[in-house]
């Protein structure tokens, strides 16, 4: 009897410890860093769903993609500006040609990298409604929509769903210095 007493007790204490010592969410603590940029400030998250995830082989496709529509349409470009007889705008765009050339070999560079871990979740898209509280200044968030790595990486945050991917590249390990190096040739 007393032994079972001594567990309930035990039992009591527990669960009063894991009511009163509930930790913050990582992801409210993760969007609110993200949001409040070190800035004095608080942020409430009230509401968050998960609405998809992204695989590194799924990026890896989607920035092929993106860069090859840009090599199409710079190459259109070129070849525009060559039959109007104007060559500095043609030179202007064969180098951005030659540029995107670069960043499709430097992807093909970081595929090679990552092949074992191709079908791993780079991030996940969220839905979420917030408010944060900087100074005077109140900022709601209805409807909000983030991409956030696994190891709790905000990597976008937008009002507009459309627009959740555009940087999903920076999801790829190696990828925004591949993409800053090419930019300051």
């Amino acid at each position: 009897m007393k032994r079972a007493v001594n567990v309930l007790i035990l039992t009591a204490l527990c669960a009063f410890a894991v009511c009163c010592g509930k930790k913050a969410d990582p992801l409210q603590e993760t969007l609110g860093a993200y949001i409040l940029r070190g800035q004095e400030g608080i942020f409430t998250l009230y509401r968050i769903e998960k609405i998809d995830s992204t695989t590194f082989r799924t990026e890896f496709e989607r920035r092929q993609h993106v860069f090859d529509l840009k090599l199409e349409e710079e190459t259109n470009l070129y070849e525009s500006y060559i039959i109007q007889g104007k060559p500095k705008n043609a030179a202007r765009h064969l180098d951005a040609i030659q540029r995107t050339h670069e960043v499709l070999k430097g992807l093909d560079s970081l595929r090679a990298t990552m092949d074992g871990r191709m079908d791993e979740i780079a991030y996940y898209d969220y839905v979420f409604s917030g408010q944060s509280v900087i100074g005077d200044e109140t900022t709601n968030y209805l409807s909000a929509y983030a991409s956030i790595t696994p190891a709790l990486e905000v990597i976008a945050l937008t009002a507009k769903q459309k627009d959740l991917h555009k940087s999903g590249g920076r999801a790829i390990p190696g990828y925004l210095q591949m993409v800053k190096s090419d930019e300051d040739e």
